[in-house]
């Protein structure tokens, strides 16, 4: 029932209002980065790449993608796959309110047996620009049935050198550990 109440609370938020991004945020952008995981209660850490990007696809409404793929200590890696269609619109003129929902992969491999399950992504978040730094906050909950769900707190930050290509750190943090790391955006929309 709660997973209903949230999707209609996205859907409705996102739909049911004229959106309009904030001066400078754009939503046709690719990413690219270094990631390093820390899984708790196995006591484990290793590092991997991401790629992530989305596409404006009408006024206020967007897609993305992304491919988060780590190795740990001991032969075990992981890779997390999303792609989904989310909503924005402006709260002023620097900041948007954004919200999605996603289709979820997990794949697990441990000393050659792998493992997969598919869910559902619900996120909202808030994403600021600020001159030429950009910082998003965003709060997340994925559900893969069977019990196993979890919230993901996320942040990020990105330094535009010119007007399309930034850097910067990402943080995210649940119930299995945490995942920081530092991307690469080309952004070839406006600015």
């Amino acid at each position: 029932m709660r997973k209903h109440l949230a999707l209609g609370a996205v859907l409705a938020l996102g739909l049911g209002t004229q959106a309009f991004a904030a001066d400078g945020l754009s939503y046709n952008l690719i990413e690219g980065g270094y990631v390093r995981g820390e899984v708790d209660d196995l006591g484990i850490d290793g590092d991997g790449f991401s790629l992530s990007g989305s596409v404006e696809l009408g006024q206020g409404v967007f897609g993305f993608a992304s491919v988060n793929d780590i190795e740990y200590d001991g032969g075990i890696s992981s890779n997390l796959f999303n792609a989904g269609i989310g909503t924005h619109w402006a709260l002023s003129p620097t900041v948007d309110l954004v919200s999605g929902i996603s289709w979820e992969r997990i794949e697990a491999k441990v000393a050659g047996i792998s493992a997969s399950d598919d869910g559902l992504g619900l996120n909202v978040g808030l994403r600021g620009v600020f001159d030429r730094l950009e910082l998003t906050g965003t709060v997340k909950y994925s559900d893969f049935g069977h019990n196993t769900n979890d919230f993901t707190l996320g942040a990020s930050g990105r330094y535009y050198f010119t007007d399309a290509f930034a850097v910067g750190p990402d943080v995210s943090h649940n119930d299995d550990g945490t995942n920081w790391g530092i991307s690469f955006r080309y952004d070839f929309g406006r600015r």
